[in-house]
Order: structure tokens, then C-alpha cells, then sequence
């Protein structure tokens, strides 16, 4: 079983080329179909819904797959229940903190979002969450998924993102097996991210996806999901 958790800002939706793979994809606070959350959260908080979502499944241990903010959410289920998680995935993700003037940029777009939407934000990303060679329609597919978000949550997720902790000892520690995925064209968190993490996870395998952005799930789902099939195969 898969627990699929989506990025920032999008929905379980971003996981509808991974169907075919046994799991399930709930959607964050704010997100699809999720209520709203309350105006302060911390990736504790999302790591919490995702672990009371998999109890409402009775799915008591799984193979956690975590998506750009949903690998930050990954980390922190990893501080608070590891005897949840049977595997680590993490896609196009990283283990550090903001940088001080990333931390004021979200500042800065959480009032920009008030101002004017969540249209500021999805404008913003869309452009670096698929490559340039991506077809129209899975683009057109991933500005409605992106626009389907809330003002309140994306405002309470980019706070979340902005105050998380460093992850970095927490992936020296984990214990059970993980793999890491990067779209090779990724810019949001390139594959020099990816390569840092396979360094520091005890039992790491590192797959770079050719062809692919940001959304290396959506922009290459054969590529991706042979190599978690690879992975969940091998355990």
C-alpha cells in the first residue's frame, strides 16, 4: 500500500496517473476536497491528517510517497509515527529548510494571494512544474488542478513551508528503505537535491526521471511508476 501525498498547490489529483499502483491519495487541508484549515498550520499538522486518514483506511504501515511539500510532510511523519512508514518516496523534494529570502518570499506571496487570488501562485509555478516539451493538455490539466485550491490553503500551506524544520537529520535516521525521484529537468528542486539526499539515506535508491519537470510523476507516469514498482517489488 502507497499513501500518496500530494505538493503545493495542487490535489490528489497529481496522482491520477498512478492509479494503476495499489494506494490511495488523501487530499491535504485546504486542497480538493479537504476542508479548510485553520489559518495556522505546521507540516506536523499535515503529517497528522495523513496519519489520521490512513486510520480512517485502517491501513496501520505503508510505503509513504511524498510530492515536493508532501516529501516536508513525509519528514515529519517520520519525526512523529515512524512505525508507520514501510517505505520512503520521495519526489522532487529537499531535506532543508528556506533560505532567509525564500522564507520572505512566501511572506511576500501569502499577501500577494490575498490581494489577488490564488491565481498569483499558480501563474507563478505552473511554468516550472512541467517542461516545455509537456502537451497542452496534461498543462491545461495541471492549471485546473492547481487553480482547484483554496485561498486558505495555499496561505496556510506556504506558512507551513516557510517555517519547517530542517530535515536533514531526520533522513540520516531513517531506517527503512527509501527512494528518491527527480524529473532531470526539474528547477523547483533539481536533481542536485535529489543526488544530497541519496547521499545522506542510509538505504537510498536514487531514479532521475528523463523528460520531466517538477511533476516527473505526471510528465513521465511509465518512467515513474516502473521505478516504484521497482522498489515496492524488491520489498
Amino acid at each position: 500500500m502507497i499513501v500518496w501525498i500530494h505538493g503545493f498547490p495542487l490535489s490528489s489529483r497529481v496522482f491520477s496517473k498512478q492509479n494503476v499502483l495499489p494506494g490511495f491519495a488523501p487530499d491535504l487541508p485546504g486542497f480538493g476536497t479537504a476542508a479548510a484549515p485553520p489559518d495556522q498550520m505546521t507540516m506536523d499538522d499535515y503529517a497528522r491528517h495523513v496519519l489520521a486518514a490512513m486510520d480512517a483506511r485502517k491501513i496501520d504501515k505503508a510505503f509513504l510517497a511524498g510530492l515536493s511539500m508532501g516529501g516536508y510532510i513525509c519528514f515529519a511523519i517520520a519525526r512523529i509515527a515512524p512505525e508507520r512508514m514501510k517505505g520512503l518516496i520521495l519526489i522532487d523534494t529537499r531535506e532543508t529548510p528556506d533560505t532567509a529570502e525564500a522564507r520572505k518570499g512566501r511572506y511576500e506571496t501569502i499577501e500577494n494571494v490575498k490581494a489577488k487570488g490564488v491565481s498569483v501562485v499558480v501563474d507563478a509555478m505552473l511554468p516550472k512544474m512541467l517542461t516545455a516539451q509537456a502537451p497542452p493538455a496534461l498543462v491545461t490539466e495541471a492549471r485546473q488542478i492547481m487553480m482547484s485550491s483554496s485561498l486558505s490553503g495555499v496561505t496556510a500551506a506556504l506558512k507551513a513551508m516557510a517555517e519547517r524544520p530542517d530535515s536533514t537529520d531526520t533522513l540520516r535516521n531513517i531506517a527503512v528503505p527509501a527512494l528518491i525521484v527527480v524529473g532531470d529537468a526539474d528547477t523547483i528542486t533539481p536533481p542536485a537535491d535529489a543526488q544530497r539526499m541519496a547521499a545522506l539515506a542510509p538505504k537510498a535508491t536514487l531514479v532521475t526521471i528523463r523528460g520531466a519537470a517538477h511533476l516527473s510523476n505526471m510528465e513521465q507516469p511509465d518512467q515513474f511508476n516502473k521505478a516504484v514498482e521497482s522498489f515496492r517489488g524488491d520489498r
